[in-house]
């Protein structure tokens, strides 16, 4: 087939693009900045940004476009219009095309009041299904893969804290799925003709709390992490802390910490009526074998000047968030 992917270099684009090409189907790849040796092989790199119309190329024909662009890494209190701006710009840019939409979107709780995140995950979804295409939407909560943002939050929170940390937030419902189950769904998607617009909603065999995320990722990798409580402060202040204790995904981490706040977890089984084929692996599989993978390094806290930096913040000191307990943690290790 002859795909069109758009969100090529993130994540996921850039599994996809390795399980495509093996697959033997001819990809065209969009990216925002100039690619070395467009053409390789069945991999065409074409540039273009879909914040601005004008400056995507012409295109002919595919069978499919996979939409796997996300601006939660656009330092921007805006990111929900651009979402849906380049929404837009995709439809327009593709409809010529005659391509049907892939899109993946996040699982999305049932309530009015959603995070920002969430909120234009939906809007997206929507603006998408609305083009008239044919658009098979993914709905997914926690993506685990050596990369992925998620994964990546978590090995950082367990290597660098001296304890795990315990509050609210934490005590919230994912259905996490592998990475390598993300993309059978993605795969087969190429041979699923939706009626219009189609919801699937896609997760792990298990629902589990970010906190029991945590305490999995120490425990496969032979960390003792001893559970301490966190007071209960304003969100504003646990959002600063971020700066200071993941600095490396703090920006992203806010905007996901705000998601936090309501389950995410499958309610519609209709995946497996229309996969029946794929049986996704248990969480402890696909945490381990993300973690195995994986070729991060994450200083502890109580290295370098983290924890002064974490200490000498005039909020966070006069917060209650920094509690005797939770220092003396620290100290322990110093």
């Amino acid at each position: 087939m002859k795909i069109l992917i758009a969100g090529a270099n993130g994540f996921v684009g850039t599994a996809l693009i390795k399980t495509l090409i093996k697959e033997g189907h001819e990809i065209t790849a969009l990216s925002r900045q100039k690619k070395k040796g467009s053409k390789k092989g069945k991999l065409t790199w074409v540039q273009g940004d879909l914040l601005e119309a004008e400056s995507l190329p012409k295109i002919g024909k595919f069978d499919k476009a996979f939409y796997l662009v996300h601006g939660l890494k656009d330092e921007t209190s805006s990111f929900e219009y651009h979402e849906s701006l380049t929404a837009v710009n995709f439809i327009n840019w593709i409809r010529p095309s005659g391509a049907g939409i892939v899109y993946l979107g996040a699982l999305v709780p049932k309530i009015s009041d959603l995070s920002p995140h969430l909120r234009s995950r939906q809007l997206t979804g929507a603006i998408l299904g609305a083009s008239g295409l044919g658009v098979i939407e993914f709905r997914a909560s926690i993506i685990l893969g050596e990369g992925s943002l998620s994964f990546e939050m978590i090995k950082a929170m367990v290597h660098r804290f001296p304890f795990r940390p315990d509050f609210k937030v934490l005590n919230s419902l994912g259905q996490p799925l592998a990475l390598e189950d993300l993309l059978k769904y993605l795969k087969a998607s190429l041979h699923h003709k939706p009626k219009a617009h189609e919801i699937i909603e896609i997760g792990g065999p298990e629902a589990v709390t970010y906190g029991e995320l945590l305490d999995l990722y120490a425990e496969l990798s032979g960390l003792m992490r001893v559970k301490i409580k966190i007071p209960e402060v304003d969100s504003r202040i646990i959002l600063k802390a971020l700066d200071y204790t993941i600095p490396e995904h703090a920006e992203i981490g806010k905007k996901l910490t705000i998601s936090l706040e309501h389950s995410t977890v499958v309610t519609d089984q209709s995946a497996k009526r229309i996969f029946p084929d794929i049986h996704p692996i248990s969480l402890k599989e696909s945490m381990d074998k993300a973690r195995q993978r994986s070729t991060t390094q994450y200083a502890s806290l109580w290295e370098k000047d983290f924890l002064k930096d974490l200490l000498s913040d005039k909020i966070l000191a006069s917060s209650g968030l920094l509690t005797p307990e939770l220092l003396k943690s620290f100290l322990k290790r110093r």
